[in-house]
């Protein structure tokens, strides 16, 4: 059964003071349009602040706290660019920024970072400094604004101090948390996240959106939501740019016609998920319900499936490559604290195994050849399904198999030892295990539930 609350929706804006070849200053105009929408639906705004930005937006800021729930978090520095990969200067000027926002924002408690180049420095640093979030993971992104995080989970996880691209082992102090969210199956299938995602410029510019229609955004959106059955906590965040909600003097990154379309968008699209009982909050408040809930990276169980609407070729959709045109099978995709996986529906191995333990090269992807299996028994009546998988010598890793059938109305009735079990939305069953080095054999039992 579908849980609306266990999606957690946060809106993020992007809110620095900029002095680039693109735009200078603080997109007041952008910022105003942008909390008028926002708000009108109720929804908070998580503003992106920089030591520059708060003293133009103290005041704003300050009443849409009070009124709307608003919040913030703070853009670093580029540890490279901006501190020359010193660790002392990077946490000197984080301290300094911080004490901006603090002093502006006295009810801001929950330190939350925000920027999309992130390495084991500046995870180490906002340790040190007590910070509980990191805002600016790219799931399966390459290159792209310079960012690559191929390997990462999506959504949020802790992130482990020491490999700022794998989750900790436990109950890590820093919360990733997604620059926007993505579309799942589209990203995994045609390789390209940037494409196929909640970012209003990116869509509408590969054609999946305009400011009339967002059936492509709420597909995704109802595939999330169908995934609250089967997970505590579905992190649905979307980003937009201040910047890019305004033409003028200041900025002009993309022309007026497409600001008036993305904010048309979210206009349509914060009126839709308005109608659901989801979780309305901001990103400070999304890291500490992470903290009280999880005490170690959550599992995540994603049954995935085709959005079904495809972008245009053009020169953005070119640009990336192209965009790939399916149709794409549902797909299984989970991880743990051990691992990430991707299960193609009709196959019991996965596609993807990427595993984190014992890795601690960031530039890696983690990426692991799956074992070949072995099918040694199955027998499907009316009452009762049994399976019986062996898998020969195969070094040791985090594994996952997949059962897929109308699952309707079973449950687990067995299942061998060492390994867990889980169906997820009638159409699949998950197991869970470890391989250790030596030829296993896994058993599960399903039955009808009794009436």
């Amino acid at each position: 059964m579908v849980k609306p609350q266990n999606l957690i929706y946060t809106f993020v804006s992007y809110a620095a003071h900029y002095d680039t070849p693109w735009g200078k200053g603080v997109a007041v105009d952008g910022i105003d349009r942008t909390a008028a929408i926002a708000h009108k639906h109720g929804v908070p705004v998580t503003w992106i602040v920089n030591k520059g930005s708060v003293p133009v937006l103290k005041e704003r800021i300050n009443d849409w706290h009070e009124r709307y729930g608003d919040n913030v978090i703070l853009q670093t520095p580029f540890f490279i660019e901006d501190c020359g990969a010193d660790k002392s200067v990077f946490k000197s000027k984080l301290e300094e920024a911080w004490a901006i926002v603090e002093s502006a924002f006295p009810w801001a408690k929950t330190k939350v970072a925000g920027r999309g180049k992130i390495c084991n420095e500046v995870i180490e640093i906002l340790e040190e400094l007590d910070f509980q979030g990191m805002w600016g993971y790219c799931w399966e992104q390459v290159w792209w604004d310079g960012i690559t995080h191929k390997g990462i989970p999506w959504g949020s996880w802790y992130v482990d101090g020491k490999r700022y691209k794998a989750p900790h082992s436990g109950k890590g102090k820093i919360v990733a948390c997604e620059w926007t969210a993505r579309d799942l199956n589209l990203t995994y299938h045609s390789r390209s996240p940037v494409i196929y995602s909640t970012d209003p410029n990116d869509v509408l510019r590969a054609g999946l959106c305009t400011g009339e229609d967002i059936e492509y955004w709420k597909n995704l959106f109802a595939n999330y939501l169908d995934n609250t059955a089967h997970n505590d906590q579905v992190f649905f965040l979307q980003q937009q740019e201040a910047h890019e909600m305004e033409y003028g003097e200041r900025f002009a990154v993309f022309p007026a016609s497409h600001v008036d379309a993305c904010a048309d968008m979210l206009e349509l699209f914060f009126a839709h998920i308005t109608k659901y009982p989801i979780t309305l909050t901001t990103v400070p408040r999304a890291m500490e319900l992470y903290h009280e809930h999880n005490e170690e990276t959550a599992p995540a169980y994603m049954l995935t499936q085709d959005t079904l609407i495809r972008p245009g070729t053009n020169e953005y959709t070119l640009t990336m490559g192209g965009a790939g045109s399916g149709p794409w099978p549902r797909t299984l995709l989970y991880y743990d604290k051990e691992c990430q996986l991707a299960i193609v529906e009709g196959e019991c191995v996965p596609r993807t195994l990427r595993s984190y333990v014992g890795q601690g090269n960031m530039a890696d992807e983690f990426e692991e050849k799956p074992p070949g299996l072995f099918v040694a028994g199955y027998e499907k009546t009316e009452e009762r399904i049994a399976l019986a998988f062996e898998i020969g010598y195969w070094k040791p890793m985090p594994m996952g198999l997949a059962y897929w059938d109308d699952l309707s109305g079973y449950e687990v009735l067995s299942v061998s030892k060492g390994v867990t079990a889980k169906l997820i939305g009638d159409k699949v069953a998950f197991l869970r295990l470890q391989l250790t080095g030596e030829p296993r054999k896994v058993e599960l039992v399903l039955a009808k539930r009794r009436k």
